[in-house]
């Protein structure tokens, strides 16, 4: 018992939350329909994967709208379409200063499209992100980071539904 207890305590984690964040931006979607204003939301969490070479994963679900629904009117009998999407990115990181960084991502990514209100499918594709961001503490210690963020959305499957998001993304590193 004594040996188990012990294994346990020096033993690390394989899997390490890294951070968590939402994003907040505008941008299109489509889905077999002509390209929608959109706002975007997204909810991230970033995790590293501990091995002889780590590897960090952010998961991700994020939320777009038809702008107009954000613009105050009689909303009787309106429909405004909306993507819902999931990914798992691989991301890759480069410190340009002591304090600035770029990050750029790829990875799997599903949609929901309700692009039209007869319409309620899942596609499946790919989903590409780059992001330029100040870290407002020192690399390695806790505290928040603030950066400018594109993401591009594309599916291969059902009605294609697609986006593409500009927007501020907060981050809290641990």
């Amino acid at each position: 018992m004594l040996c188990f207890v012990i294994f346990v305590i020096k033993n690390e984690a394989q899997i390490k939350l890294k951070s968590v964040g939402a994003s907040l931006g505008i941008g299109t979607m489509s889905g077999n329909s002509p390209q929608i204003f959109s706002s975007s939301l997204s909810l991230l969490t970033d995790v590293s994967i501990e091995s002889p070479d780590p590897v960090n994963l952010r998961l991700q679900l994020s939320f777009l709208n038809d702008f107009n629904e954000l613009i105050p009117e009689n909303r009787q009998n309106k429909y405004y379409p909306s993507l819902k999407g999931v990914s798992v990115q691989m991301l890759f990181q480069q410190q340009m200063f002591k304090k600035i960084y770029f990050e750029e991502g790829f990875g799997p990514l599903g949609i929901n499209d309700r692009t039209f209100s007869d319409v309620n499918l899942w596609s499946y594709g790919a989903v590409f992100s780059f992001s330029a961001g100040i870290s407002f503490v020192e690399k390695g210690e806790k505290g928040f980071s603030l950066s400018i963020i594109s993401e591009l959305g594309n599916t291969f499957t059902q009605t294609t539904p697609q986006y593409l998001s500009l927007g501020l993304q907060l981050k809290y590193n641990f």
